[in-house]
């Protein structure tokens, strides 16, 4: 069993590592526009989301389409109303996944759960439209799985019985308002509200212990960028979001903030860093999510009611080589509020700290991007509702290695690898399966994981 599961693990490693064994193609700058490239640029440096890219690239098709149009002589297809079509820029993506699961024995005695295997896919598609010269709507829909899972957009190939049909919800609908600059000083002010993107997360390293990419937060949030000179950019975002809201007793909500900036100290040298600070309140009147249960964390003595969490992270992007970036990152991050007691008879810590470390390496756009990482998330350390699904399934007290790759293939077509390995970080002390660390049997079952991802992205 033991020799098989190895055997299983090194060629799932093996099939990750191909990634960069396939046949690299000639970098693309033959054929990709500038504009895709400036595009890139932005995204690496945290300059914009995905989803502002996504709308840069719609609007430059559109822009495309309609020249060649006219180079024809045909009218544009927007041409009986073009004060009000031209306005909408539609985006969206097409994924499609293929997903492994091997399992071991989690150090508690336990027979392992059983291997799987799922093909999943997810659709998205929205529109942003700039009603006024300082205003900007946003809407996008996404599809919604059969459990109501708030953390994942996926659907599994019979996830219901025959064939029934899928659902969809809107994963977005927000007003964005763009301040004036005070003074002409270069601030950038920007108002969000309604259910956005989360503001909180940047694409230097991987960013998620602390929410997962798929969590649209609702409630206001207020970005502002400055760049003192021409190598220093900062930025500072705040936020208040309603996680619940109650008739009778307080919201559970939170408070957040951040701060940060980057520097670039040569052509090829560039640091980053930021902090945040998020002040859970009044979690436990969520009736859904009870303190201890494995969706506040690991131990009922993280939150009693609230979280005070801190966290702290940088990365250093060292771009001398074309097409080759590297980028080294980590994050550091405690729960102020999680404290040591006894627990099932138990004395145990307050377990409150997460860490993460890697490196990443390439451009998939030339040839391909490669990243390892470590992550290590102790039972009370974060929110488990909203740390990443895919990395350890939505649970605290683990922790392990990340391989993951991409590629471009074509435009607007990209194929990604991920590999997941991890394991528990701490078992019972007082008996199997009845422990403090231990949530339930079937996520006892599940604690030591190898899990393959392997996605086309397609994306319009």
């Amino acid at each position: 069993m033991a020799n098989a599961r190895l055997l299983r693990r090194m060629s799932a490693l093996a099939l990750a590592a191909g990634l960069s064994a396939t046949g690299g193609r000639a970098a693309r700058a033959d054929d990709t526009s500038a504009v895709d490239q400036i595009v890139q640029v932005l995204r690496d440096k945290g300059l914009i989301d995905q989803q502002t890219g996504d709308e840069i690239m719609s609007k430059q098709a559109q822009a495309e389409s309609k020249a060649a149009q006219q180079a024809a002589g045909a009218p544009p297809a927007n041409a009986q109303a073009p004060g009000v079509l031209s306005r909408f820029i539609w985006s969206g993506d097409l994924r499609l996944r293929d997903e492994q699961f091997w399992y071991g024995h989690n150090g508690l005695g336990q027979e392992p759960a059983n291997d799987n295997n799922r093909f999943r896919y997810r659709v998205r598609f929205g529109f942003t439209n700039d009603v006024l010269p300082w205003a900007t709507i946003g809407v996008r829909l996404a599809t919604a799985n059969a459990n109501g899972q708030y953390n994942s957009t996926n659907i599994s190939a019979g996830e219901t019985s025959n064939f029934a049909y899928d659902q969809v919800f809107f994963d977005r609908a927000y007003a964005q308002f763009r301040l004036p600059d005070p003074g002409n000083i270069g601030l950038a002010t920007t108002l969000t509200a309604g259910k956005f993107a989360n503001p909180f997360t940047w694409n230097h390293g991987l960013d998620k212990i602390l929410w997962d990419e798929d969590i649209t937060p609702e409630g206001v949030a207020a970005a502002f960028n400055y760049s003192p000179g021409e190598n220093v950019k900062l930025f500072m975002n705040t936020g208040y979001f309603v996680e619940l809201q109650n008739a009778s007793h307080s919201d559970p909500r939170a408070w957040a903030f951040q701060g940060g900036g980057s520097i670039k100290v040569a052509e090829a040298l560039e640091f980053g860093a930021r902090v945040s600070f998020y002040d859970w309140e009044a979690l436990k009147n969520d009736p859904n999510e009870i303190p201890g249960d494995e969706g506040l964390g690991n131990l009922p003595t993280a939150f009693n009611p609230d979280a005070h969490i801190i966290e702290s992270s940088g990365y250093m992007t060292w771009a001398a080589t074309t097409n080759w970036p590297i980028t080294f990152w980590g994050t550091w991050i405690q729960n102020l509020a999680a404290s040591d007691g006894i627990v099932k008879g138990v004395h145990v810590g307050a377990n409150d700290v997460a860490y993460g470390f890697g490196a990443e390496i390439g451009d998939p756009r030339a040839w391909f991007k490669a990243g390892l990482a470590w992550q290590h998330v102790e039972a009370n350390a974060v929110v488990a509702l909203y740390t990443d699904s895919d990395m350890f399934d939505g649970q605290t007290n683990r922790e392990g290695i990340a391989l993951y790759g991409s590629r471009e293939v074509a435009a607007n077509t990209e194929v990604r690898l991920w590999l997941w390995d991890k394991s528990p970080i701490k078992t019972t002390g007082s008996g199997v399966g009845g422990g403090p660390f231990n949530i339930s049997p079937a996520v006892d079952k599940q604690a030591d994981r190898l899990r393959l991802q392997a996605d086309l992205l397609f994306k319009y």
